[in-house]
């Protein structure tokens, strides 16, 4: 947990000292934000999860006095006023605050240590309304790092300027983006490459973009998104020039970045800078769709981009809620069936069944399959032996950088067995 304080160190000293406003006449606000909610709701479920949120703000009661406003079910922010008006608390509350988050939540056989980013707001006036301290504690939020894997605590006094963290210009070193190949079932020939983005921590790990995204504003997160597709459409342009041209690029894009009204223009445009034709690219979504991006935008994107020659995909078939009429309206063409339907298929007659259900489904509706996460060669010869299109995952290939890509393509096409030579000899 590292402190985000240091512009303050000369205000934290005079308040120490005393200097200020009156004594007695701060007021002192917490904002505290659970950065990963969603995943933690994905992993743990709903129920333990509000149970998490609600020890979390226990804990801040009991030890920081926290006077917390009403928090809605799920939601990982926390607000409320800090029952300590004397300007000298504040590093004290600082170093409370930083034991309370860095120690992790226990539940019943269980801790979890969420990652969480919190800002103490000081008004030294004492006249400022508690809901203009949230906003100054918010817009200090915006300004941590999200790269901090352990999150980050920063002191914040109103009236001061606000230091500019440069975050878009270091976003942007960090992304990068690995390629997932998808191997066709009959000809073994590479299908398509599944862009996996991801984004560099500040520990030096990678983590992927869907779960880094959230802790990004909409205008940071644009600027990832412009560079994730450099970065692919250069690969896939570089394929070309390498004389190993990939049919299709499978790029996943959630329905914030398709809620942003310049994204279709901007891959278009990008397209048409690299000289790619739009059916190349197919748009991976996810179910349901116009979730978190508002229906019309997410709609509006997608049309565009389909009126323009690209396909689209829909990712963890079978787990969500699409709508059939969805799957029409959209026009989808492949469907991603996932490692929990795939897992073990070869041995568990459970497993089979569900997939020969989802198979037949798909093939009713006129879509494509790929099996995500293949583990073993028994499952890639199962799967593909009952009628999938395509295959990927640990069995049939790792991710790979660009370069490694390259090697990938010239010794695959080498490996693959000569077609037969159908045509009658003369």
């Amino acid at each position: 947990m590292a402190y985000g304080i240091a512009g303050a160190a000369s205000g934290l000293a005079r308040l120490v000292r005393g200097q200020g406003a009156a004594q007695g006449r701060t007021r002192l606000a917490l904002v505290l934000r659970v950065e990963n909610v969603e995943m933690l709701r994905a992993s743990i479920g709903p129920a333990l999860l509000e149970r998490m949120l609600d020890r979390l703000m226990l804990r801040l009661v009991g030890e920081l006095r926290l006077l917390p406003q009403g928090r809605s079910p799920g939601c990982g922010e926390i607000l409320g006023l800090i029952a300590i008006g004397r300007q000298q608390a504040v590093p004290g509350l600082l170093a409370r605050l930083q034991a309370i988050c860095s120690e992790g939540i226990d539940l019943p056989d269980l801790r979890i240590c969420p990652v969480v980013n919190a800002a103490i707001v000081s008004d030294e006036t004492g006249r400022q309304e508690a809901a203009a301290l949230y906003v100054h504690g918010r817009m200090a939020l915006q300004g941590l790092s999200p790269f901090s894997a352990a999150g980050q605590i920063r002191f914040v006094e109103t009236g001061s300027q606000a230091e500019t963290s440069g975050l878009a210009g270091s976003a942007l070193d960090r992304v990068g983006v690995l390629f997932q190949p998808q191997l066709c079932c009959d000809t073994g020939q590479v299908r398509a490459l599944r862009a996996l983005p991801r984004m560099r921590m500040d520990g030096g790990d990678d983590c992927d973009l869907a779960e880094l995204a959230p802790r990004l504003d909409d205008a940071v997160l644009g600027q990832v998104v412009a560079e994730l597709l450099r970065q692919a459409f250069t690969g896939l342009r570089g394929w070309d020039r390498l004389g190993r041209p990939v049919p299709l690029l499978s790029l996943p894009l959630s329905d914030r970045m398709l809620g942003d009204p310049v994204l279709a223009d901007m891959i278009l445009w990008e397209l048409e800078r690299n000289d790619l034709a739009p059916q190349r690219l197919e748009i991976e979504v996810s179910e349901p769709i116009g979730r978190g991006g508002g229906r019309r935008p997410v709609t509006a994107s997608l049309q565009r981009l389909t009126a323009a020659g690209c396909s689209l995909a829909l990712g963890e078939f079978g787990t969500g809620s699409a709508s059939l009429d969805d799957l029409r309206r959209f026009g989808i063409g492949r469907v991603r069936i996932g490692r929990e339907f795939i897992a073990g298929c070869d041995l568990r007659a459970d497993q089979r069944r569900m997939i020969l259900a989802i198979l037949a489904l798909a093939e009713h509706l006129g879509l494509a399959t790929v099996a995500d996460g293949v583990a073993t060669p028994e499952e890639n010869a199962f799967l593909a032996q009952i009628g999938f299109d395509a295959v990927q995952g640990p069995a049939v290939a790792l991710p790979l950088d660009a370069g490694a890509v390259d090697e990938f393509l010239l010794d695959h096409d080498h490996a693959l067995p000569a077609p037969f030579d159908l045509r009658r000899k003369a």
